[in-house]
């Protein structure tokens, strides 16, 4: 068994991988492909598909037996590498004009090259591919991070009534800073949350304080006491 460890790998999950901390540097490297039940497809996406509803009676009636070989075959075609060669050189003039560049070029000049699509018609198909995954996919975050944004909101939001309170009574020096976020306070919520069942209880130290830290904020002793203070 041959394993090419720097080739595209298809990974397949319901869950959204890319949320769990110790994977989320697949973000910035992956191409999701957002599928859905076969039951639950209308047939305008079939069509979109080129499938008609009734061509497809069984799941077994889809295959990629054939695939390796095809590649194998459509790659060993040296004019097809000289062409992908000519059509990646090419796209170095269109970088600014490529979401993801970085990570498209290779495939939108395999694009052009198997379907014979002209290269501004295969950017304009992956820049769409890209900002359809951005708003459709790439938003959803994990339970994790979800209940941290929302912790950080509430007691930005304590603070800000408990800072008015303070200069409505004539107190301004009890006033605090509303960002700072009691590390203390933040355990013992996470704790409920996972007794709760609410966050899964594999969540630890090292996961939150990425997560803190990719949210600007940085662990400083104050006066004695650990806060959560937000650099900016």
């Amino acid at each position: 068994m041959i394993f090419n460890a720097f080739a595209l790998k298809v990974i397949n999950s319901i869950h959204p991988l890319w949320t769990f901390w110790e994977l989320n540097e697949l973000k910035r490297r992956m191409f999701p492909i957002w599928f859905k039940k076969r039951e639950t497809m209308t047939s305008e996406e079939y069509r979109g598909n080129h499938f008609e509803l009734n061509e497809l009676s069984d799941i077994e009636d889809i295959t990629l037996d054939k695939l390796s070989s095809q590649l194998e075959i459509f790659w060993r075609n040296l004019d097809n590498c000289n062409q992908y060669s000519k059509a990646k050189k090419l796209l170095q003039k269109h970088k600014k004009d490529i979401t993801n560049c970085r990570l498209s070029l290779e495939i939108i000049a395999t694009h052009s090259l198997i379907y014979e699509s002209p290269l501004i018609e295969s950017i304009k198909q992956f820049n769409d591919y890209w900002e359809l995954i951005n708003e459709k996919v790439l938003t959803i975050s994990s339970g994790t991070e979800q209940f941290l944004d929302s912790f950080i909101s509430q007691s930005i939001e304590a603070k800000m009534k408990q800072n008015n309170q303070a200069i409505n009574a004539g107190c301004p020096e009890l006033t605090e800073v509303v960002t700072d976020i009691d590390p203390k306070a933040l355990k013992e919520a996470i704790e409920r949350a996972k007794t709760d069942g609410y966050l899964d209880s594999r969540v630890n130290v090292s996961e939150l304080t990425n997560l803190m830290k990719s949210r600007g904020y940085s662990m400083i002793n104050q006066n004695g006491k650990n806060v959560w203070k937000q650099i900016i």
